[in-house]
């Protein structure tokens, strides 16, 4: 991340690689880490990777269901909590035996974190809190007995280069986020979110950046990914067919797809950062050619898993994800074009067919976003999120230093059940300043944020937090281009992967700030 960026090997655990002469002069490890190469014998590494994969899910799992009350009422719910403990162990040996296998695939525990499971008396932590727990504490464990020798050793001044320009805007971004806990009404909620959404996710990016060395790493991390939004796409489609007339009926009258989470929104959101790294994934140039089975097998699977993505999103009607992943598949395919004058072609003819659908249906796509998804007073939910902002905007200019603390929005915008606070200022605005028509918010007092990413930092955190947020996009921006041209310049077929992948992740990035500004892609 540092104005040299630094490469990711191909090699995969197991195998030896010439290290750099200084480390060894040092005696530390080489980059990236050699394990001491014992598998279970008659088993190919690739076969063995898949096992401990497969060995990874099923104990979090089994240790995450049995006992768990907060899951149902079933049989396996209704157990012992203490008979889950041994799988408990069973995960744990695994983490300490491939802790990068393990830190990859903590992106499947991501949805089910209204579900938690209680550990001790009243201490419930969602299956991302736990998994990213224990994947620390192995952390610390090993280099506590290995210290300088522990295979994923990183000095500080090799961190500070990992993380190059990054680690100023970050740093802030923490600093603003720990003061606005001591403006925050309520410091229960703040400091929870503060150990949520701030805590646990620059934990996960240390021991990322320790951890993940290798292009293998990097590859399941993404796969993960998509391994999560078809998890959810499948719960999804579950849920539509088979428990329809359970789905809420919402404001606006549809009946939206929402799988396990409070919102189908929230579907939404995920998929911003699931959906472009499939898109990249069929976009992306092979090293095969057209007319070869191993060509026409990865992209085959990559269509396979994006198709049920794509249709739960039809079914949860987020408006703002649909042009998210739009945006998304039009910077993917034309980022995908390698030769500039059929760009420069693709770009005119794609500018001059949406001036000519803007121009013929200009009223009908109008009408779909300020006249659909209404409530039963013909208020849509594009004009709420104009008085959202606007009271939003009202807050920040009341307090735009330090914000008003991590999960305190409901605090300060309505008079609710959730943050009950009947002597403080509420800034939801019922009726229009001008025309006085009602705004119709009234009936929606629990909405949880202002539904624009940007806002909800600033009245979250403050103008420093907000500041610093903008900071590492722009520095995201700099360094997906130097990356993704660093990568052409130097082009072989061994880099391909790469190439798909930093397209796919850039392409989430679009996608979720597309979104983040007519909903909240962070703090949520």
């Amino acid at each position: 991340m540092s104005s040299q960026s630094i490469p990711l090997r191909d090699t995969a655990h197991g195998e030896n690689e010439a290290g750099n002469g200084d480390h060894a002069a040092l005696g530390r490890p080489t980059d990236p880490p050699v394990d001491n190469g014992k598998r279970i014998r008659g088993i190919t590494p690739f076969w063995h990777d898949r096992f401990i994969e497969i060995s990874l899910v099923l104990s979090m799992t089994a240790y995450y269901v049995i006992g768990n009350v907060h899951l149902g009422t079933g049989f396996l719910f209704a157990l012992n909590p203490l008979l889950s403990l041994p799988f408990l162990l069973v995960f744990v040996v695994l983490c300490w035996y491939r802790l990068p296998i393990a830190l990859a695939l903590l992106p499947l525990t991501l949805p089910f974190y209204f579900y938690q499971k209680t550990i001790f008396s009243h201490y419930s932590f969602s299956l991302a809190e736990i998994t990213l727990g224990i994947c620390l504490l192995v952390a610390l464990l090993q280099l506590g007995l290995r210290r300088s020798n522990w295979s994923y050793w990183l000095s500080w001044p090799e961190l500070r280069d990992r993380l190059g320009p990054f680690s100023i805007p970050i740093f802030v971004f923490f600093l603003a986020a720990t003061l606005s806990i001591f403006v925050a009404y309520d410091k229960v909620s703040a400091l929870r979110y503060y150990r949520e959404e701030v805590i646990d996710p620059l934990l996960y990016l240390m021991l990322a950046l320790y951890c993940l060395r290798t292009r293998n790493d990097v590859t399941r991390l993404l796969l993960a990914m998509l391994g999560t939004g078809l998890m959810v796409a499948l719960i999804g489609v579950i849920q539509f067919f088979d428990f329809r007339n359970t789905l809420q009926l919402e404001s606006d009258g549809v009946r939206r797809v929402h799988a396990m989470y409070g919102s189908a929104n929230s579907i939404g959101l995920l998929f911003d950062y699931v959906l472009p790294i499939g898109f990249a994934w069929i976009a992306a140039k092979s090293p095969f050619t057209l007319n070869t089975w191993a060509f026409w097998k990865k992209k085959l699977f990559a269509v396979a898993v994006c198709v049920p993505l794509l249709y739960v999103l039809f079914l949860t009607q987020s408006l703002g994800s649909w042009i998210a992943l739009a945006v998304a598949a039009v910077f993917i395919a034309a980022i995908s074009i390698r030769q500039r004058k059929v760009l420069l072609i693709a770009v005119a003819i794609f500018v001059v067919a949406l001036g000519i659908v803007l121009f013929l249906f200009h009223t009908r796509i109008t009408n779909f976003f300020f006249h659909s998804h209404v409530d039963i007073h013909q208020v849509s939910t594009t004009t709420k999120r104009l008085y959202l902002w606007e009271s939003a905007l009202n807050m920040i200019h009341d307090s735009p230093w330090f914000g008003y603390g991590m999960d305190n929005w409901l605090c300060h915008y309505s008079l609710n059940k959730i943050c009950f606070t009947p002597q403080l200022h509420h800034y939801l605005i019922a009726r229009d300043p001008v025309t006085h028509v009602s705004t119709d918010l009234k009936f929606e007092p629990n909405l949880s944020h202002p539904h624009n990413v940007f806002l909800h930092v600033w009245v979250s955190i403050g103008i420093f937090g907000v500041l610093a947020f903008i900071v590492v996009l722009i520095l995201f921006a700099w360094l997906f281009i130097r990356m993704l041209s660093n990568l052409r310049a130097n082009e072989t077929k061994e880099s391909l992967s790469l190439q798909w992948m930093t397209i796919g992740v850039g392409g989430a990035m679009l996608a979720a700030m597309v979104q983040g500004q007519v909903d909240s892609a962070f703090l949520e």
